[in-house]
């Protein structure tokens, strides 16, 4: 079975609801911004969540569209291997 773990550096993507060029990319949709807290009008509070990683089809878009390479993406057969970054 593949798995695939799709990371998100918050550290590097501090205004997902300025750019979103990974959620405009993302075809299957695996990607989905949220508030993290009860106040949804603060920005801080916006974050980008990888809800559905099992249907990522493994393209690299998003890794390569992230203008703060803030998103890396890990398949797995047996063990974690980094296939992008």
């Amino acid at each position: 079975m593949r798995k695939i773990k799709i990371d998100i550096d918050y550290a590097k993507c501090t205004t997902p609801e300025n750019c979103m060029k990974c959620l405009n990319i993302c075809q299957p949709e695996v990607l989905l911004l949220t508030f993290e807290d009860e106040d949804y009008h603060n920005p801080k509070d916006w974050k980008i969540f990888p809800i559905f990683p099992s249907l990522c089809t493994n393209c690299g878009l998003c890794v390569e569209l992230c203008p703060e390479k803030a998103i890396s993406v890990k398949y797995n057969l047996k063990k974690l291997k980094k296939i992008r970054v």
